[in-house]
C-alpha cells in the first residue's frame, strides 16, 4: 500500500519509463491516481511495483510512504495514514 503526500523525496536512482511494458504500467497507475480512491498494486516479487511508484512519486515531487502488507502488519499502522 502506498501513500503519496506533499513532501518531495531526495536522492535515489532515476527510473527509465521508455520500455513498452513499463510505460503502459506507468500510464495505468497515473490514470488510476486521478480517481479519489486508494490504489493497490499486486504482482509477483521483483516485477517493479515499488520502483514504478517510487519513480512516479519522485517525478511528481511527492513524498511516498510504503507499507508492506502481510500477516504481521498492524492495523493501527494503516489507520494512522488514513
Amino acid at each position: 500500500m502506498y501513500f503519496v503526500g506533499p513532501k518531495p523525496q531526495s536522492g535515489g536512482a532515476m527510473y527509465a519509463l521508455e520500455a513498452p511494458g513499463t510505460c503502459m504500467n506507468a500510464q495505468r497507475v497515473l490514470r488510476a491516481l486521478q480517481l479519489p480512491r486508494p490504489l493497490l498494486l499486486e504482482g509477483s516479487p521483483g516485477v517493479g511495483k515499488t520502483s514504478l511508484v517510487t519513480a512516479i512519486a519522485r517525478a511528481a515531487g511527492r513524498h511516498l510512504v510504503r507499507i508492506n502488507l502481510s500477516e504481521q502488519t498492524v492495523c493501527a499502522l494503516i489507520i494512522k495514514f488514513q
